[in-house]
């Protein structure tokens, strides 16, 4: 049975759980992969929000990624209306990848002062300090190497905290909306998606242990629970925005490129990754249906 915090879920060992993440993440050849399958070419390889797009049009992914980076960041931004065009507007994007989502919203909205993106992975973040640089954001844009859940950064400094993705795989959840908490400002927004627990009653053990061995997944919450770590790290008015059906709609379009690009020869990418992928995102698919699992964004702010 599909159960939060399930002992499979967590080792307990830390240093196991970063060097996966790197693994998962930092290998150029996964990097292509996501940058093609989720990215449609670009770097911004996060799940999307489809509202008008078709899974079948050209660059619909990215156009669903893009879709959701921007709703989310509008919606924390009405969430903090004093703070919307101050001089001084920063946001901290926590698990922030190559940096893609910080450098599209810091070219849209001319009021973001500093966008901080704090990443585990060197491999990525020499690709966003790169991207960065050829952009001539330098100035607006700061790249660092750390953890959400040991942040390096003062207290109440970010008008923002946001994150697509990343915290589905932090070693403690309330730890990590904490840290969230205490680099926000008072007043503050906090706005994230990820992937939690579902309700699905007819998962094994083995099922979910296969699935967090192989998505490094540490703690694993349901939507509820999530909501109630961030309250109780001090956030209010914590919302869950249920987003399952987007989340499977990213995958089905998935599927269909790496079937498209095991018919015209793989794009450079070896075989046999295809193939591992091919069978793992039609067990995905599968596997929101059984209920396994559930994606959303949740938000909320921080007291005055």
């Amino acid at each position: 049975m599909s159960t939060a915090g399930s002992t499979a879920a967590q080792s307990g060992d830390l240093s196991k759980l970063i060097e996966g993440v790197k693994k998962q993440y930092d290998a150029k050849e996964k990097l292509q992969f996501y940058s093609l399958v989720i990215g449609d070419g670009t770097d911004n390889i996060h799940y999307g929000k489809w509202d008008n797009i078709d899974i079948d049009e050209p660059g619909g992914c990215g156009k669903a990624s893009n879709q959701l980076s921007d709703w989310m960041f509008n919606l924390a931004c009405e969430l903090v209306p004093d703070r919307k065009g101050a001089k001084d507007f920063s946001y901290v994007d926590l698990g922030s990848g190559t940096a893609a989502t910080a450098l599209r919203l810091t070219e849209m909205n001319s009021f973001i002062s500093n966008a901080t993106c704090l990443n585990l992975c060197e491999e990525q973040n020499d690709r966003a300090t790169k991207s960065v640089a050829e952009k001539g954001l330098g100035e607006r844009i700061k790249v660092v190497t750390g953890t959400f859940e040991d942040c390096p950064f003062d207290d109440n400094s970010f008008d923002i905290a946001f994150s697509q993705d990343s915290f589905v795989h932090a070693f403690s959840k309330q730890k990590a909306f904490s840290e969230a908490f205490r680099v926000t400002k008072p007043g503050g927004a906090f706005m994230f998606c990820d992937l939690m627990c579902g309700d699905g009653t007819d998962v094994s053990d083995e099922e979910l242990a296969i699935f967090f061995n192989t998505n490094n997944v540490n703690d694993w919450l349901t939507p509820e629970q999530n909501v109630q770590a961030c309250t109780q790290a001090g956030w209010t008015g914590v919302t869950f925005v249920d987003m399952t059906k987007d989340f499977r709609l990213s995958f089905q379009s998935m599927l269909k490129k790496v079937e498209q690009m095991l018919e015209r020869g793989n794009d450079g990418i070896g075989l046999d990754l295809l193939n591992i992928y091919k069978k793992t995102l039609a067990t995905r698919i599968a596997q929101i249906d059984r209920g396994l699992f559930k994606w959303g964004v949740v938000h909320g702010k921080k007291p005055l």
